[in-house]
């Protein structure tokens, strides 16, 4: 009989999914793992194997779209002015972060404030990605059993149980059976992944006895926890994880107060609001900095903007151009508009990355300093934002005596949730 596995990444920014079916004899580490097919973004002209955290349903729910075809959707829907007929959710996992207050009758406004119960909203985002989980199958010509299936979903380590029942409630809503699902910590899902997978600078944390640092660096949480390879070969997990909510949405919000600072609050939310596509864009665009920026480099940075929905918002709002607007700034002497771009100075952009890194540099430090965790000398960075330069500089700098280890293939989260199981 075969073996079905079907994992779902929930993630703050970016969500998607893995999947296979072996024969029971086959070793884990012989399994093919297939991820997603490439979302497409007609609208940013990008592919991804992950399409971002949002959901787009109509008020009579027989719309449901998710990922990048919600956001483009939603776009065409605020041109023809019917935003009155849909809701639209974006990045809202972080609302059950350090939540106290979580019920399974708990409400989520929209980006228009409209009210919805928070588990229709997560319920219908995982039975979205499982459905198009179960597409991408047919396509490859596999058919996954849901009475075999074992689903596995990712929550970070850090949440409360009850943000974690949560979740699981929401997955059985969304039709994955209650005994056929594992809730995996992420960290503990990347660590297995790359024991399992090892890359070559993974190979001295793969070794019995070895005790390392697992920083999973994610859209919205940072979770930091210690384990140790015992001698059966699994491990064990040395300090309880910890972290906060410093994850890379904290860059985005810096560069959007870069943005207040120039054009004020009111004007980003009339773009919000009345030009979701230009601000989606602007938040690509930041994306894109945040991913490419290098900790030396030295000419400026070049983000680009929806030039003519800005001008058009500053004349209106401000009664200047973009160009006298931006000249006339407090941070003038740090940007400066260029066609379609702005220009930010190298030390201002690397300002905008440090209290991020400082909080994360601080969450390891605290943990690095429990007595438990003496003896390591491997940090493995994984999650998205691990992939980030200054990050990853930054810690060097700190802790120049640790070894700094990234799996080699980008470790994607579904992917290592994946081989829980």
């Amino acid at each position: 009989m075969a073996i079905h596995v079907a994992a779902i990444d929930f993630g703050t920014t970016y969500s998607g999914y893995s999947f296979s079916v072996s024969a029971p004899e086959t070793e884990l580490k012989d399994v093919e793992i297939l991820s997603n097919q490439i979302w497409n973004s007609g609208t940013a002209e990008v592919a991804s194997l992950k399409t971002p955290t949002c959901l787009l349903l109509s008020k009579d729910r027989k719309v449901s779209v998710f990922g990048y075809e919600a956001e483009e959707q939603y776009a065409d829907i605020v041109l023809d002015g019917d935003t009155e007929d849909y809701y639209f959710f974006h990045r809202f996992k972080m609302k059950l972060h350090n939540n106290k207050n979580i019920t399974m009758t708990m409400v989520l406004k929209d980006v228009r404030g409209q009210p919805l119960p928070a588990i229709d909203v997560f319920s219908l985002s995982i039975k979205t990605l499982k459905d198009h989980l179960n597409s991408t199958g047919e396509i490859k010509n596999i058919v996954l059993d849901d009475e075999k299936t074992k689903w596995v979903l990712t929550v970070p380590a850090i949440w409360t149980d009850t943000a974690k029942q949560f979740m699981r409630k929401s997955a059985e809503k969304a039709g994955i059976p209650r005994d056929k699902l594992t809730i995996a910590h992420e960290p503990e899902a990347a660590s297995i992944y790359c024991q399992t997978f090892p890359s070559a600078g993974c190979r001295e944390i793969a070794e019995i006895g070895s005790r390392y640092m697992v920083a999973d660096l994610g859209g919205g949480t940072i979770d930091v926890t210690v384990h140790e390879k015992i001698p059966n070969g699994t491990l064990k997990e040395v300090t309880k994880a910890c972290g906060n909510g410093c994850g890379i949405t904290s860059v985005d919000d810096a560069f959007i107060q870069l943005f207040v600072r120039i054009f004020g609050g009111p004007l980003l939310n009339s773009m919000k609001s009345d030009s979701p596509e230009s601000y989606l864009y602007l938040m690509i665009s930041i994306e894109q900095v945040k991913r490419t920026f290098q900790p030396t480099q030295t000419r400026k940075v070049n983000l680009t903007i929806p030039y003519a929905t800005l001008d058009d918002l500053c004349q209106s709002n401000l009664g200047e151009n973009i160009k006298n607007v931006v000249s006339s700034s407090s941070l003038a002497c740090n940007i400066e508009i260029c066609k379609d771009k702005i220009g930010i100075e190298p030390l201002f952009a690397k300002s905008l990355f440090k209290t991020t890194c400082d909080n994360i540099k601080a969450l390891i430090q605290s943990v690095l300093q429990q007595a438990t965790a003496s003896s390591v000398s491997s940090i493995l960075l994984v999650g998205g934002f691990a992939e980030c330069k200054m990050v990853q500089n930054a810690l060097k700098t700190v802790f120049p005596s640790m070894n700094i280890i990234l799996q080699e293939d980008r470790y994607r989260s579904e992917r290592c949730s994946f081989i829980w199981l």
